[in-house]
């Protein structure tokens, strides 16, 4: 790993005695405070180094007032109550000398897993779309139901009274099957046009030509039926003309 990158000083931190890692966290001098000189500006954080980990981690060189982790999570300004704090942290990291420091592993996953948990989380499977889709089929059935008790009930209003099922009374029944009563036969047969399906007629190009072929068949028909009459009168003498 490189000891230094640009303006910035590579401080080594390793994670025990006996271990042989050694991670690299780039300082940098900051003015960004009100120009007191006393922040200083972190890079390469890992995922476990958060506010807490970075203020006891810093505490070495001096006492810390403030730790701000940028949104990234791969930055963070060190804020000391004075230089001297600062200049001690830049010392240490220029003569190459490392700090040890256990960090704590993290509990959740991250890198590579995390990315992949973040994407099951967001497209959760076809049996959690499957759920879902019974849940609002539950909802919309529910709801046509209501609709369709409600259309029922301001058909009664209008006088409609639909019987199902019910015996030892007079009733009439219409050809769908439904039995209806206290209406009317007029206002029945109304009701049941209605309900007829309608067909459009010469919609198609062939439905008018076999209409008109139609009506030329039955002319047809009627004029020979009509010279048998004809035929039959004259020989039975019933036809008179004049």
């Amino acid at each position: 790993m490189p000891k230094s990158a640009s303006a910035f000083a590579a401080l080594q931190v390793r994670t025990g005695e006996s271990s042989s890692t050694v991670r690299y966290l780039y300082l940098k001098h900051s003015e960004s405070t009100e120009g007191t000189g006393t922040a200083l500006f972190v890079a390469g954080l890992g995922v476990s180094h958060d506010e807490a980990v970075l203020s006891e981690l810093f505490s070495v060189f001096g006492s810390v007032r403030q730790v701000a982790v940028h949104a990234n999570k791969t930055s963070a300004l060190i804020v000391f109550k004075n230089t001297i704090s600062v200049k001690k942290a830049l010392k240490t990291a220029a003569e190459g000398k490392s700090l040890q420091f256990q960090f704590s592993e993290p509990t959740a996953k991250f890198g590579l897993k995390g990315w992949v948990e973040k994407h099951k989380a967001k497209t959760p499977g076809n049996r959690a779309l499957q759920q879902q889709l019974d849940e609002w089929m539950e909802e919309w059935e529910a709801s046509e139901k209501q609709r369709h008790d409600t259309a029922a009930a301001a058909a009664t209003d209008e006088g409609w009274t639909v019987v199902t099922k019910q015996r030892g009374r007079r009733k009439s029944t219409d050809q769908s099957g439904t039995s209806v009563g206290s209406v009317a036969a007029t206002v029945a047969a109304a009701a049941q046009s209605r309900k007829a399906p309608k067909q459009l007629l010469d919609f198609y190009r062939f439905q008018a030509r076999d209409r008109r072929r139609n009506n030329v068949m039955e002319l047809q028909q009627q004029f020979e039926q009509d010279k048998k009459k004809i035929a039959e009168w004259k020989a039975s003498r019933r036809f008179k003309p004049y």
